[in-house]
């Protein structure tokens, strides 16, 4: 029996769709690679939502609008930010122990209206509550399940083996939502979790859907930085700048001093470029966090999470400088939706940070991806269940939204059975060439050694992607016959890095421009009219 809606992955986003539909009347099923990991969990900041005296919704748009530099979509940001505060709520109805009272200030808002928990362990206290939910709810979880690919009858998938050996399977369904998060480790350096390999990006890309504004990967300015240390690197929280915290540089002269009206609680887009320039001019690769005048209590009790990242390096951040420097954190741009979620694919929703809903612009506000992802999730379970109950059917209605009249840009690249870059080498040419700060000849020979980077059949082909090439591969899987020569989870985590890096270093080259996160040396001035780079991947 064919289920109404399959989800892909277990965050914020994820979960909560799953939930609504199955409170809705909805078979679900929920695929994930790792139910208890992911993202969401590992935020730390909290939940903005304009519930403090004084402040309102119009003032969280506006700050918002501010930090996404021209490119956020004015009715988007307003539903979301009205929306926060019974996101929120039902949030806490769930189960959530969240602190609404003493609210708290991260960079680029003008209010303190960041709803937390466990001082700086606001994303582990939602997806706790998440997961209780979805355990007592109807909805069938398939844990250490990877999603390949779309077929027309539903979603292709494989178990992942205690070696990470795959076992391919077609999951029928009417409807998929890909809640994949995000892709964080197509760089050398990020705060994002090992999982985090733009699967659902790819997927998309694969199925001919518009994705956009991917170029547009935040920085979070402060990953903690180890001497010879890649992959994911702890985080120290936005909040702890905003108790007092200070950016230093070797000499120890305030970094972001004279920079910017709001200083260290400047935009996330403008405390790393700042940062960016004084490490290229001083030749090191790191700089410091002061927040030693904050008094031990105050970093111990309040930030514990951070506390206890750094005494596993060495480091007592009450009395010592902590090593910090911009990581990859959030891909502000994805798969082109609306707030209901649906793609420019009939039958494909994707929400949380593989959408793109025109929400975080050219730069996210701090601490808005949480409620995003909640709302979101709603929404489109909502819309699924809409047209399931009206016997829409199969007829479900796509329509991306996005700009009409911009130019939509065709990548791909061609099949090759040459050895290439492997997954480290391309992720350090990511974080060399399509860093905060980018220029043309970088992101050229980028596209160069992504073209022919080592990965699977998955990823190379790009073949098939939508109508007949989906149906056949749908028709090979339940023989046993997979076209697709999975392999192991790493060699299709492997192949959608090198998808993304492709769309990501693509979209960069195009925006001849520097706006929000996306910084280039050699056009460093911005566009007089803003607009989106809309891309489609070449079948």
């Amino acid at each position: 029996m064919a289920a109404d809606v399959v989800v892909v992955g277990s965050g914020a986003a994820g979960i909560t769709a799953a939930l609504t539909a199955a409170g809705h009347g909805l078979r679900v099923v929920l695929v994930t690679k790792d139910l208890t990991g992911g993202a969401s969990p590992l935020a730390q900041g909290g939940l903005a939502a304009a519930i403090g005296p004084g402040d309102t919704p119009q003032q969280h748009a506006r700050d918002t609008m501010t930090a996404g530099a021209g490119l956020c979509d004015d009715e988007t940001v307003a539903a979301l930010a009205a929306g926060s505060p019974a996101a929120i709520g039902w949030l806490v109805a769930l189960g959530a122990r969240l602190e609404r009272q003493d609210l708290r200030l991260e960079g680029g808002h003008s209010r303190r209206r960041i709803v937390h928990s466990g001082d700086d362990a606001s994303g582990a206290e939602v997806h706790r509550a998440l997961l209780v939910a979805l355990v007592a709810s109807p909805v069938e979880v398939r844990d250490q399940v990877m999603a390949l690919d779309l077929a027309d009858e539903g979603l292709l998938a494989a178990a992942i083996g205690p070696g990470g050996e795959l076992s391919p399977e077609l999951i029928p369904a009417r409807a998929v939502v890909l809640a994949g998060g995000g892709l964080g480790q197509a760089f050398a350096t990020t705060s994002n979790p090992v999982g985090a390999t733009g699967d659902a990006i790819a997927i998309a890309a694969r199925a001919g859907a518009v994705l956009r504004d991917l170029e547009f990967v935040q920085f979070h300015p402060t990953v903690l930085w180890s001497k010879g240390a890649t992959g994911q690197r702890p985080l120290v929280t936005e909040a702890l700048r905003g108790a007092g915290a200070v950016l230093r540089d070797s000499a120890g002269r305030p970094v972001m001093a004279g920079r910017h009206p709001l200083g260290d609680l400047a935009p996330r887009d403008i405390v790393a470029a700042g940062m960016f320039e004084v490490m290229e001019r001083e030749g090191g690769e790191h700089l410091w966090l002061d927040a030693t005048g904050l008094g031990r209590a105050e970093v111990e009790d309040g930030f514990p999470t951070v506390t206890a990242a750094c005494r596993a390096e060495g480091i007592d951040p009450a009395r010592d400088l902590i090593p910090v420097a911009p990581g990859a954190h959030y891909a502000c741009g994805g798969i082109a939706t609306g707030l209901a979620g649906r793609t420019s694919v009939p039958g494909l929703y994707a929400i949380g940070e593989a959408a793109s809903t025109g929400f975080h612009g050219a730069n996210r506000l701090a601490s808005n991806s949480l409620v995003e992802a909640v709302i979101m999730g709603r929404d489109a379970a909502a819309s699924i269940a809409a047209a399931r109950l009206s016997g829409r059917g199969d007829g479900w209605e796509s329509g991306g939204h996005w700009p009409a009249g911009t130019g939509l840009l065709t990548v791909g690249t061609d099949a090759t059975d040459e050895p290439g870059a492997d997954r480290e080498e391309l992720a350090a040419a990511m974080s060399r060439h399509a860093g905060v700060v980018r220029d043309a000849d970088g992101l050229r020979a980028l596209l160069r050694l992504a073209a022919t980077s080592r990965a699977s059949a998955l990823a190379t082909a790009g073949a098939g992607a939508t109508g007949a090439g989906r149906a056949e591969r749908a028709r090979t899987q339940r023989t046993g016959r997979s076209v697709l020569a999975p392999g192991r989870a790493r060699d299709i985590e492997t192949a959608n890095l090198r998808t993304v890096s492709v769309l990501i270093a693509a979209a960069a080259l195009a925006r001849t421009e520097s706006r929000g996160c996306h910084r280039r040396r050699d056009a460093p001035q911005a566009w007089a009219r803003a607009r989106h780079t809309l891309l489609r991947w070449a079948a």
